[in-house]
């Protein structure tokens, strides 16, 4: 039950502070072009950004948290990603679990089938045991990143706060 409570919790807060690459690369372009160094402009939530991030809160004073809240984002001037952006992001975290945890359980089966070949079951066994596991595990971690971009997706194609350009 413990478990459950905890995956909940997680996905919640996953879901109330996922950003997608564009909105990243936006606001370290926005932090850059305000004296601030997120480092380079990849897309990526690391730590020079989220460091640029709060320095930036700080001067502005906004809450220290290193998260593009709502808050930091106008003052920023940064607008979220279209529906369309978001949608396509879910897409690529689908095709990326989906393929990595494919090989995984491939890599697992043709491990089981050399050591049953060779007379040893019970490791073939543990061999597509252990594929299939880490198989699943990133297509789950895929699944909910595509989760959440698409749920912001949603959001935003509903809310009609922000332009579609892929028309």
């Amino acid at each position: 039950m413990r478990a459950i409570i905890l995956g909940s919790l997680l996905f919640m807060g996953m879901m109330l502070h996922a950003q997608s690459s564009d909105d990243i690369r936006a606001t370290q372009q926005a932090l850059k072009d305000k004296g601030f160094d997120p480092g380079d402009v990849d897309g990526k939530n690391g730590p020079k950004t989220q460091s640029a991030l709060r320095e930036f809160q700080k001067k502005q004073n906004l809450n220290e948290d290193g998260k593009l809240g709502p808050q930091t984002r106008d003052a920023l001037g940064v607008k979220p990603g279209s529906a369309s952006t978001d949608m396509k992001e879910s897409g690529a975290n689908l095709k990326s679990g989906y393929g990595h945890g494919g090989k995984d359980i491939g890599h697992g089966s043709k491990e089981m089938a050399h050591d049953v070949a060779h007379g040893h079951p019970v490791e073939g066994a543990k061999d597509i045991g252990k594929g299939v596991g880490h198989g699943v595990a990133k297509m789950g971690e895929g699944s909910g990143h595509a989760v959440v971009n698409a749920a912001k997706g949603v959001k935003n194609g509903v809310t009609g706060d922000h332009k579609d350009t892929s028309k």
